[in-house]
This record gives structure tokens, C-alpha cells and sequence, in this order.
């Protein structure tokens, strides 16, 4: 394992927002942690272009809340959305960024999400995403690093969309993979600005694994000033790492990289 990965420094994070999860408590979550850390908070508004295709189709409408009524969708009217939703987010970031008395800067980008946040990541220390929408299945993965881009290059946090304690709960998914490393260390760095206190999830379908990968993991937290629990999930049963997220409390995910979805398959 590297130095720079061993004494991970933060100066810069990118806080991904789209259209799928304009989430405030996440947007809030993010400053929090900015504001911890002493870093610059990256605004990122994907224009999600697999949305604009999507609005091209004859059958795409909406749904307008709370009378139901249905109304055409087209592409002009997608983008009219998208530009309304980028500058909620650009005012939303400004106004917790500022209270907070972190630096930010915002920037609205057209493209696939995953795509594009992989592209920006190269300008930070760490992502800060939104949790819902990616994938924490029975099997969690990483997505493999690509030429010319590295999606596993900085640690990714999943942030809770509801609200949640003003200190944050860091929990690390570990399975002895070199993502999982990465984002073993990342969290107890991470967890230093506070509560001093991480949980890390392994999955294991019997106890002789489960200590032997905790064990791994107490072995490159050696010489930490940090409280480590383990938790053992089950990798074959459907919705585990949920299930124990929410039994923890919720918190923070933390990963050595993005979560893999169907286009790494």
C-alpha cells in the first residue's frame, strides 16, 4: 500500500449531484464534512443525457404532483428541467457552503452521470455521492479503472439522502480487494475530523473468513488512534450490507471507488 493512499489528504471534494437525487440532507452532509476537513466543496450537476434521449420518445410524460395529471414530455421541456434542477443545486450548494464558511465552486456538465463524474474525479481527493441509486446488492464491487480514466483512483463516500446526526457515522465496506483497502484507510483517515470511529462491514459467509479478513484489516489500521468495530454480513443474502447500514444507524459508506453497475458487468 502506497504512502500518499496510507496519509490520505483532503483538499479537494467533489460532491456528484443529478437529477435522479437532488438530495439536500446529501448536499448538507458534504458541506458538514468539507467544513471538517478544511476543503474546497466541487459542485457537480450531471445534465443527464440518457434523460434527454428518454423525453425524444412519443410515449415519455410526467406525472405532476399532487393532481396527477399527465403531461407530454420533449426534449425542450427535459432541458428546461435539467437547467431549473442545476440551478436549484448551484444555490442549494451556495447557501450551505456559505453559511458554513467553506469554499466551493459549481459547475452544471452534459453527459452520462457515471461518465462524467469519473471524469471530474480526477480534480479531487474524494467523491461524495448520494446513495440511492447505486447498487449495494448481495455482492458489492468496485468498478475496474479504465485507460485514460481511473474511477477507483480517490475514495468514494455514499452519503444518506434523509437527515441524520450532526456527527457523522463512518462505516467501510471491506473485502480484502485493493479498493477495499483503499477505502479501508480513507475512512480511519476520514474519522480522525470525527467521531474517531469507524465500522468496518465485511462480508463473509462463515466466521473462519470473517476473522481472517478482520484481522487483515486490524493489521493496516495498526497504530491508528481510532475505536474499530467489525461487523460480519452475509455476501449471499440479498440486501445484507442494507440491511446492516440501516441497523447501524445509517452513516456514511465509505469505498475504495465506485460502485460497479451494469456497464462494467
Amino acid at each position: 500500500m502506497s504512502e500518499p493512499l496510507r496519509n490520505l489528504v483532503v483538499r479537494r471534494i467533489l460532491v456528484a449531484l443529478s437529477a435522479s437525487s437532488p438530495s439536500l440532507p446529501a448536499l448538507e452532509a458534504a458541506v458538514d464534512l468539507a467544513s471538517r476537513m478544511q476543503a474546497e466543496l466541487l459542485g457537480l450537476f450531471v445534465e443527464d443525457t440518457d434523460l434527454l434521449r428518454l423525453a425524444e420518445s412519443p410515449y415519455a410524460c410526467e406525472f405532476l404532483y399532487p393532481s396527477a395529471r399527465e403531461v407530454p414530455l420533449s426534449p425542450a421541456s427535459m432541458e428546461s428541467m435539467l437547467r431549473n434542477q442545476a440551478e436549484w443545486a448551484r444555490k442549494a450548494l451556495a447557501q450551505a457552503a456559505e453559511r458554513a464558511k467553506v469554499r466551493w465552486s459549481f459547475r452544471s456538465v452534459r453527459g452520462r452521470v457515471k461518465a462524467v463524474i469519473t471524469a471530474a474525479s480526477s480534480e479531487a481527493d474524494l467523491l461524495a455521492m448520494g446513495r440511492a441509486g447505486w447498487s449495494l446488492g448481495r455482492q458489492l464491487r468496485i468498478a475496474p479503472a479504465k485507460a485514460g480514466h481511473a474511477p477507483g483512483a480517490i475514495p468514494v463516500i455514499l452519503l444518506p439522502e434523509q437527515g441524520g446526526p450532526p456527527s457523522p457515522q463512518w462505516l467501510v465496506y471491506y473485502d480484502s480487494s485493493t479498493e477495499a483497502k483503499r477505502g479501508l484507510l480513507a475512512a480511519a483517515q476520514l474519522a480522525i475530523a470525527g467521531p474517531n470511529a469507524i465500522t468496518v462491514l465485511i462480508p463473509a459467509a462463515g466466521m473462519e473468513l470473517f476473522e481472517k479478513l478482520r484481522k487483515e484489516a486490524g493489521t493496516l489500521l495498526h497504530g491508528r488512534e481510532i475505536k474499530v468495530r467489525y461487523r460480519r454480513i452475509d455476501p449471499e443474502q440479498e440486501g445484507s450490507l442494507v440491511q446492516a447500514i440501516n441497523e447501524e444507524g445509517g452513516g456514511i459508506l465509505v469505498l475504495g471507488g465506485m460502485p460497479a453497475d451494469d456497464e462494467t458487468e
